[in-house]
């Protein structure tokens, strides 16, 4: 129940920054996509410089959204 609440909430956040935390993770970012059983986080370091994690939504502890 609660991935499904979660990654509705995230698919409206699609394009956004936010922060992203688990257990052995943690990412900030442009949140890229939002699939049916993972997310894609695109971190970037500075100019063209960036990575992009896909990190399970049943793997996700924390999400922080800056206003």
């Amino acid at each position: 129940m609660f991935a499904s609440t979660l990654r509705d909430e995230l698919a409206r956040r699609q394009g956004q920054n936010l922060t992203i935390n688990n257990f052995n993770y943690s990412g900030t970012g442009i949140l890229a996509l939002v699939q049916d059983d993972y997310v894609v986080l695109v971190e970037s370091t500075g100019y063209a410089l960036y990575e992009t994690e896909n990190i399970p939504v049943e793997q996700i502890q924390s999400v922080f959204i800056p206003a």
